[in-house]
């Protein structure tokens, strides 16, 4: 996003510094509004469920945000709830890593047999709302950035002359693919998304399908 234009010459700034500072102050707020303003749209979005609202503007250039800044806010989210998930894990002594998918609306772990620590643990998520919206908005946002990164993708495919049909194939099954993840791992020591990367990942493998060499860039 560009600062607004102060309709200050570089003669302005010479002879009235004080103006000129004045004058890039107020631009600098205008842009932290509008910076303040995306991050309250995108909040909204991943309620509703439109990300591709989103993705249109980071696209378009129309939202201060781009993809590096939501891989930031998602870093800084998954550092605070995963020190605090983390901790439980501990304190219900539970070595082993943990799989939490969604399931019907609600994030669950994942068990083969009947074990009371993570009856526990399912236990404190079902009663922590909170928790539940932190851990949906992440995965969301993950997604968000995952899907950018494969319409990034899908330009090597245009620049490789693949056909229209078939960058549209890989658009759609990513994006299916990358919505069905829907996961967390967790251990004592870390808390992380399932759909993290995958969008490099399933594009390696569309490459490697269609014989494209990492020249293809």
């Amino acid at each position: 996003m560009q600062i607004a234009n102060s309709n200050l010459t570089l003669f302005d700034y010479i002879t009235n510094s004080n103006k000129a500072d004045s004058a890039l102050q107020d631009a600098a707020v205008r842009q932290k509004f509008d910076v303040a303003s995306d991050i309250r749209n995108l909040q909204q979005d991943i309620i509703s469920g439109d990300i591709d609202t989103t993705l249109t503007q980071l696209q378009s250039g129309e939202s201060s945000l781009n993809l590096q800044t939501l891989d930031n806010m998602l870093n800084f989210n998954l550092l605070s709830v995963g020190k605090d998930l983390q901790q439980v894990v501990r304190d219900l002594g539970i070595s082993k890593e943990i799989e939490i998918k969604q399931i019907n609306g609600q994030w669950q772990v994942q068990q083969t047999s009947q074990d009371k620590p993570l009856n526990q643990l399912q236990s404190y998520l079902e009663r922590n709302d909170k928790l539940q919206k932190q851990l949906d908005t992440m995965n969301k946002l993950s997604e968000l950035v995952e899907l950018g990164a494969s319409q990034q993708y899908a330009k090597q495919l245009q620049k490789a002359d693949i056909s229209e049909p078939d960058v549209v194939t890989y658009l759609t099954q990513a994006r299916e693919y990358l919505f069905s993840i829907d996961s967390f791992s967790l251990s004592s020591k870390h808390l992380s998304l399932g759909s993290r990367g995958e969008a490099e990942n399933f594009f390696a493998e569309v490459k490697q399908t269609l014989g494209l060499s990492d020249d293809n860039k």
